[in-house]
């Protein structure tokens, strides 16, 4: 049997709490239970930590709805349960565990598990003798749910299928919002795959139902109707963006290995890749390399972007009173741009210019 979960709990140990939870809401009740775990956290929070954990309102504990659920409905059973550390002697029956958990990764729609808990076995909030006046300010904050916004959830999905492609892994929401936090990845460059992922950038269908401006979400060098992220770092023919990707995979190829098919999911992804070395394990120079290469060379293709476009947004031929000025597009790139000394005086008038990021030696 396989139990396949929604991909907020597909982290190993979600699966285990998942797996468990499934497993005693479809078992008759006079049928005792033995559970064989090779998670500790899991193990440690259903039997010696559960106390504390009820005590604090399972304040910051991963899978707190699932071990909640687990616990509830433990005790709703009148038969004898067991739960037990993993051992030598279990090593193969978990290794056909684990395999088929990879194998379920495919297997048609998530499990939906019942998480509520019956009234008898509800323990809301915190102990007052327990808590601090720290811990009930975090639990008054969890208490207020943030909605979910679409278009993130569009891009953690296309992130995770991405990550999935370029190193067999599936990582959960939490995982891709850590790799985008990579001290390899500089401060400026973690911000703009943030924002990338949250699609806040004000381009192409955010310009759609504003009167006046929907010629905005155009890209101004190609004419495609909707400038998204992907046709500006991927698609667009302006000057700058195939030339860095052409020197990216030569320096890629340099260190040996085979320059992936570059997509916007594969950019966001680019800190959860997993390069092997010829040993199988994994390379953390080559990985580090890949972070910081895919990571930079899209930030600054976006910069080149937003350099041609200020300029371009000058035209008060095309664009009449809503034309940006053009010593306001000169005071933003003052000091950035390449041999500023042999530019003329209005060089937004001019094409040819960059920002002056030196070149690869």
């Amino acid at each position: 049997m396989t139990v396949r979960m929604s991909k907020k709990l597909a982290s190993k140990e979600g699966g285990v709490a998942a797996a468990m939870l499934y497993a005693i809401q479809n078992s008759p009740r006079e049928v005792s239970l033995h559970f064989t775990l090779d998670s500790k956290r899991i193990l440690h929070a259903l039997t010696k930590g559960l106390q504390e954990y009820e005590d604090k309102g399972w304040l910051n504990v991963d899978d707190s709805s699932l071990l909640r659920a687990i616990s509830a409905a433990l005790r709703g059973r009148g038969t004898r349960c067991t739960l037990r550390e993993a051992g030598e002697q279990d090593r193969w029956n978990m290794s056909k565990a684990n395999e088929q958990a990879r194998l379920g990764l495919d297997d048609g729609a998530p499990t939906v598990l019942n998480t509520d808990i019956p009234e008898a076995y509800k323990l809301d909030g915190i102990k007052l003798s327990s808590g601090s006046q720290s811990m009930f300010y975090k639990a008054i904050k969890a208490e207020r749910h943030k909605p979910e916004r679409m278009k993130t959830t569009i891009m953690l999905d296309i992130t995770r299928h991405a990550a999935r492609d370029l190193s067999g892994k599936t990582p959960t929401d939490g995982d891709i919002w850590r790799s985008i936090r990579n001290p390899d990845i500089s401060r400026t460059t973690r911000d703009f795959m943030w924002r990338c992922m949250h699609q806040a950038y004000k381009i192409g269908p955010y310009w759609t139902n504003i009167p006046n401006f929907e010629h905005w979400g155009i890209c101004r060098h190609c004419q495609v109707e909707e400038e998204t992220m992907e046709h500006i770092l991927i698609e667009c023919n302006a000057p700058g963006q195939e030339t860095l990707w052409n020197l990216a995979q030569r320096l890629w190829e340099m260190k040996g290995f085979q320059w992936p098919e570059m997509t916007h999911g594969r950019i966001l992804a680019c800190g959860l890749v997993d390069v092997q070395n010829s040993a199988g394990k994994s390379d953390k120079g080559a990985n580090r390399l890949f972070r910081i290469l895919i990571s930079e060379t899209a930030h600054l293709i976006w910069k080149i972007r937003c350099t041609r476009t200020d300029a371009l947004l000058t035209d008060t031929r095309k664009y009449d009173k809503r034309a940006l000025k053009i010593r306001t597009v000169q005071d933003t790139w003052n000091g950035v741009l390449k041999n500023p000394e042999n530019l003329p005086e209005i060089w937004v008038r001019q094409s040819g210019f960059l920002v002056g990021i030196p070149p690869l030696q």
